[in-house]
């Protein structure tokens, strides 16, 4: 599933996703929301309809954090920000290889080492030292932010099946504010999740 993912998210070089630019049109991965008699089926539906959602979050933030590191520009970061971690060096039991160079965070910056080192306030959980090298971090994006990084999202629209789907920007959904709150708290709560995963048990 994580591949279909990938296969069917678009990538900003080409503005397609890899399958559409070789097969011509979009692969519709998530069932119906169409209701069945049989509950087990609308059940299962629903789970990978989440799956499914949960794995186009992981590679737009690990996106994020690409872009981020290739912009080969020093980052400078203060007491009390947040910060994403690239943890491609710590070990995140994933289902794919694909999902483990993902951010895990946001972390609160406690202290600042040295312009290459900084210390973050980390969960209990994770057990490791919290002393990173500044190449691992990432600016943590406001999600209020018009400027700095175009922000869109995968919409939903009710009444119409997973092919009607449509990426829209941040602007275009400004009346779905109860939503969009929703979301990132949502979107905080998986990435927290990844991290206490950490020589905790598998990401599932």
């Amino acid at each position: 599933m994580a591949e279909f993912a990938y296969n069917n998210a678009v990538h900003s070089s080409t503005g397609k996703s890899p399958f559409k630019a070789l097969y011509g049109w979009e692969l519709a991965l998530t069932p119906s929301n169409v209701p069945t008699n049989v509950p087990e089926a609308d059940k299962l539906a629903m789970q990978m309809e989440a799956q499914w959602q949960e794995i186009e979050a992981a590679l737009w933030q690990s996106k994020t954090c690409m872009t981020a590191r290739e912009s080969g520009e020093p980052i400078n970061f203060k007491i009390g920000e947040e910060a994403w971690l690239d943890a491609k060096n710590v070990k995140l039991k994933t289902l794919s290889p694909k999902l483990s160079e993902q951010c895990l965070g946001p972390f609160k910056i406690i202290e600042k080492i040295s312009n290459q080192a900084y210390c973050l306030e980390l969960l209990p959980s994770m057990r490791i030292h919290n002393v990173f090298y500044v190449g691992l971090l990432s600016k943590k994006v406001s999600w209020m932010q018009k400027n700095a990084t175009e922000v869109v999202l995968r919409v939903k629209w009710k009444g119409y099946g997973p092919e009607e789907n449509t990426w829209e920007p941040w602007e275009n959904l400004k009346n779905a504010g109860k939503f969009l709150k929703k979301y990132k708290e949502e979107m905080r709560k998986k990435a927290l999740g990844a991290a206490k995963a950490l020589k905790g048990g598998a990401v599932l």
